[in-house]
């Protein structure tokens, strides 16, 4: 089954920052942020390495190298 992600960023004097997070969660990160949060995109998902590589698509960066397969499981 699929989740829904959402790629937010915030952007300050310093710079951007983003995070990709399950729908509805982001208030509870908000603290680690700076600056205004903007939601830029979602996704559908079957797991959060699946989304991260989505949100690097997006942002032309390089293939997501997950740190571990342990969310890979359903």
């Amino acid at each position: 089954m699929k989740k829904v992600y959402e790629l937010w960023e915030a952007r300050d004097e310093l710079g951007g920052q983003y995070a990709l997070l399950e729908k509805g969660t982001f208030h509870q990160h908000a603290a680690h942020f700076q600056g205004k949060p903007h939601l830029l995109k979602t996704f559908e998902a079957r797991n959060y390495n699946e989304a991260a590589q989505m949100r690097n698509d997006f942002l032309g960066w390089e293939k997501y190298i997950p740190m571990d397969d342990a969310e890979d499981e359903e």
